[in-house]
């Protein structure tokens, strides 16, 4: 497969998250593109609002995220990793795409913990402590992997835009750049310029996802033959400096001149046992098969089975909580059966993302010493599906409940199914039973999305 090209132009006015997620949404050309993410992340600030609007400077035509966020609710570096783990599997995030996020959420913990001389776990964030960090940072992954550019892709940038001057934080007034941007400049050895604006243009969250990114770095977009781009512009207006970033799909002219490395090489490198398999190829759609797709969203996972006869009941329940709980699998499935010998036996089948392959292969026999394992490739047709947060009141308590909704591909609804997790906590915390929750919550959830 011919590695692709990304050239992330960040000279003109730096990078922030949002800016990066307007850009990719532009390069998709799809406004709805974040709403699956979005609405994972009501049930931990149900304010949350996401609007795509449309902007252009001069002859430059692209997007802009108007984000909303209830700014009094601020949260831990612990539950920012809580938050992250959940939404990542929500949406059904790659293995390789979780580690992503998650090494940009720790390089943004890192950063902070230096620049105040704290322990990360005891960290106060300010402005890195609302659910718009969490929305940068996986929503940017998730675009990447929906868009197709987390594999096969090579990651060029320029050198980046900083800004000049001081800045007002919650902090007080501070210099530029401000400490855990600095700190984060000089951990990755990341190459800038101040830029022609006196303010800040390299927010921190924008640094971690430009220095993960980023494996060489270009004087400039010169030279470089764009096949498509994105535009995403910030917020704020820097007069006559365009207030963008770009995402350029294409190839280089010549090799590109390498500044220095965006992240310590060791992170390039992955281990031998990690490197995936050779995916079975899938065949394209028919005609036929094409017009049942029409309505429906795709996707390929692997399907892995192995045969076990002589493993106890409590190595197979913890099989469950390494795959799922981990995020490894999507599904996990153990059917019992008899084997050779006439012996009773289980059947273990897990659907996983293909990144999560080699790793499972690794978990199935170290666990419970199988000698081998099975594996294809499937295609899947999913329903459409949204996720809405419900309010639910019990004797003057307030409850919100994350609620699934699948639709045909008329739009008519087919299922609506509460989040187990949720009807849990508030049979806890009410007494009553899960069995009598459910149905009252459906039904009023029903009523909410007709």
């Amino acid at each position: 497969m011919t590695k692709k090209t990304i050239l992330i132009d960040v000279a003109s006015a730096g990078a922030s998250g949002d800016m990066f997620l307007s850009a990719l949404i532009d390069l998709m050309s799809d406004d709805d593109a974040l709403v699956p993410l979005a609405a994972s992340l009501l049930i931990f600030d149900p304010t949350i609002r996401v609007k795509v609007l449309p902007r252009e400077s001069g002859d430059q035509k692209g997007r802009q995220l108007e984000v909303t966020v209830d700014e009094s609710v601020r949260f831990t570096p612990k539950s920012l990793r809580e938050m992250l783990g959940a939404v990542c599997e929500e949406v059904e995030t790659s293995k390789a795409a979780r580690t992503l996020a998650n090494n940009i959420l720790e390089t943004l913990f890192k950063a902070e913990s230096r620049a105040h001389e704290t322990p990360i776990d005891d960290l106060h964030l300010h402005e890195l402590g609302t659910v718009d960090t969490i929305l940068d940072i996986a929503g940017t992954v998730y675009l990447l992997e929906k868009a197709g550019y987390l594999k096969d892709t090579r990651f060029l940038s320029t050198k980046v835009a900083i800004g000049s001057g001081t800045v007002n934080t919650e902090h007080g007034e501070m210099e530029i750049p401000v400490p855990a941007v600095a700190e984060i400049i000089v951990e990755h050895d990341l190459p800038f310029i101040a830029g022609a604006v006196e303010a800040e243009t390299l927010t921190p969250t924008g640094a971690a996802i430009l220095v993960h990114l980023a494996e060489e770095y270009v004087e400039s977009t010169d030279g470089f033959n764009i096949e498509e781009q994105g535009t995403g512009f910030g917020t704020r207006d820097f007069g006559d400096t365009p207030n963008m970033l770009r995402i350029l799909v294409g190839e280089p002219a010549s090799p590109p001149k390498k500044e220095k490395p965006a992240k310590p090489p060791k992170e390039k490198k992955a281990k031998k046992s990690e490197k995936p398999a050779e995916k079975t190829p899938v065949k394209s759609p028919t005609k036929e098969e094409s017009e049942v797709l029409e309505g429906l969203s795709t996707d390929e996972v692997v399907v892995i089975e192995t045969n076990v006869d002589d493993v106890d009941g409590e190595i197979m329940g913890e099989l469950f909580d390494t795959l799922l709980e981990g995020g490894l699998a999507h599904d996990v499935v153990l059917i019992p059966a008899y084997g050779k010998k006439n012996r009773p036996c289980y059947i273990v089948k897990i659907i996983a993302p293909f990144d999560s392959l080699t790793r499972i292969a690794e978990i199935l026999i170290t666990h419970l010493g199988t000698l081998g394992i099975r594996y294809q490739t499937w295609s899947r047709l999913k329903a459409a599906r949204e996720i809405v947060v419900t309010k639910f009141e019990v004797d003057d308590q307030e409850f919100m409940v994350r609620v699934k909704v699948s639709r045909a591909i008329d739009g008519s609804i087919v299922a609506i199914k509460p989040e187990a997790d949720d009807i849990i906590k508030i049979s806890r915390a009410t007494g009553i039973p899960i069995r009598e929750l459910k149905p009252r919550i459906v039904f009023q959830a029903h009523a909410v999305t007709e």
